[in-house]
């Protein structure tokens, strides 16, 4: 005596299955891993070294001689940002995004190398780290909610 089983709608399962892996290969990541690195850029922007005064930066011009440069306090955490990296960039990943200071966010350029020096103490009496502080702090809520986005992204493209 032998079995027999019959399966219908499988074509329809198969579909609305490679829907839901093209939503969450493409918005749905996207929205999620936003969210998270969103919730570590503002806590780096709070914990940010503000400097108590306008301070000088030196650089070369074009003739050998240096210019100075007036940079307003608060100039680092003005130029951090989160940047969604290129597929080239992402090792496999349907999606990563990155918390980081932008040099071109703000005029006087620099202020990555800036932060580094605040970050670990170079030129300084003391290190003032915030963007690992930021990191060590939230990386927990962030995951949270990463995984929150994701879990609604999938609800929603699964109803549809």
């Amino acid at each position: 005596m032998g079995v027999k089983i019959t399966a219908s709608g499988l074509n329809e399962l198969h579909k609305k299955m490679q829907k839901l892996i093209n939503g969450v290969n493409g918005e749905i990541s996207k929205k999620a891993t936003g969210r998270g690195a969103a919730i570590i850029r503002d806590e780096a922007v709070k914990g940010a070294y503000k400097a108590p005064a306008p301070y000088r930066i030196y650089n070369k011009n074009s003739t050998g001689g240096k210019t100075a440069t007036v940079v307003q306090p608060g100039h680092v955490a003005r130029s951090i940002i989160m940047k969604r990296l290129p597929p080239s960039e992402r090792l496999g990943m349907t999606s990563k995004h990155i918390v980081t200071v932008s040099n071109s966010k703000e005029i006087p350029k620099g202020a990555r190398q800036i932060a580094t020096f605040v970050e670990y103490g170079i030129n300084m009496s003391q290190a003032h780290p915030f963007m690992r502080n930021a990191y060590d702090s939230k990386k927990g809520e962030g995951r949270k909610e990463a995984v929150k986005v994701l879990i609604q992204g999938v609800k929603k493209q699964w109803k549809k």
